[in-house]
């Protein structure tokens, strides 16, 4: 009979370890913490850096952004919204990076909600986590570093394969998501030729679309409804909650 009720007790302390477990897990899964998406406006193929510049100040960058910030009242959160250089080894293109407190749900929504919008092939996005495969590594400049020609290049001869560079107040940020785990030295190597602070934090990214456009929108869409059906009466975006100016009377 004590065999019996040792055996009950140790069943009834496993159930709790396993209901403890499965607690935390599902907490960290929805954990919101400070993420990042990068999307670009452009639509346009092969863009020499100078027409990926200039694209940073066009109406479809201004749009983007708009649109972005205008998801904030949707999803509850304040969303920043940035002009950014996206380049790699052989191109480049003008994109928004936003930045806000989000779950990765959520993350994976607003990006995918801007894609659709914005006709891409293509998002991208990272959301730390302790136990994330993946490293996000943001380079900032001791001095106020504005050139993104000068940036860019030093980069490209740092061996940095694709990066996102940010103009912010005062300084220039430069994301890199290390995919692979294989860029660490290289980008310590570039912090040191532009003599640029290096942090790094663990999470989970995701790139994730279709080369056909058609397929990506498709794609989107049903990352968009199904985060709606899982979350009903979603406010309106910021802009549609403006109140309309009272009707004059003649």
């Amino acid at each position: 009979m004590k065999s019996l009720k040792r055996i009950a007790a140790f069943r009834s302390l496993l159930l709790l370890l396993v209901l403890a477990w499965s607690s935390t897990i599902s907490a960290q899964q929805g954990q919101k913490t400070v993420s990042y998406g990068f999307v670009s406006p452009n639509t346009a193929q092969n863009l020499k850096l100078e027409q990926a510049m200039a694209g940073m100040n066009s109406p479809a960058e201004t749009e983007l952004r708009r649109k972005a910030i205008n998801l904030s009242c949707v999803v509850r959160t304040k969303i920043g919204a940035f002009r950014a250089l996206g380049a790699w080894s052989d191109g480049a293109e003008h994109s928004v990076m936003v930045r806000f407190t989000s779950d990765e749900d959520t993350l994976r929504y607003v990006v995918s909600r801007m894609g659709r919008d914005a006709q891409q092939k293509y998002v991208i996005y990272f959301h730390p986590e302790q136990s994330g495969s993946v490293n996000l590594y943001t380079l900032r400049a001791r001095s106020k570093t504005r050139n993104l020609r000068a940036l860019s290049a030093a980069l490209a001869r740092a061996g940095i394969p694709f990066s996102t560079i940010v103009p912010l107040n005062g300084t220039t940020a430069i994301y890199i998501i290390d995919l692979e785990h294989d860029l660490r030295e290289k980008i310590l190597n570039a912090a040191r030729i532009l003599r640029a602070r290096v942090d790094s934090v663990a999470g989970t990214a995701k790139l994730f679309g279709d080369d056909d456009r058609q397929k990506a929108k498709t794609l989107f869409d049903l990352v968009t409804k199904h985060y709606e059906a899982d979350n009903p009466n979603l406010p309106p975006t910021c802009d549609a909650q403006k109140p309309r100016p009272p009707a004059h009377r003649n």
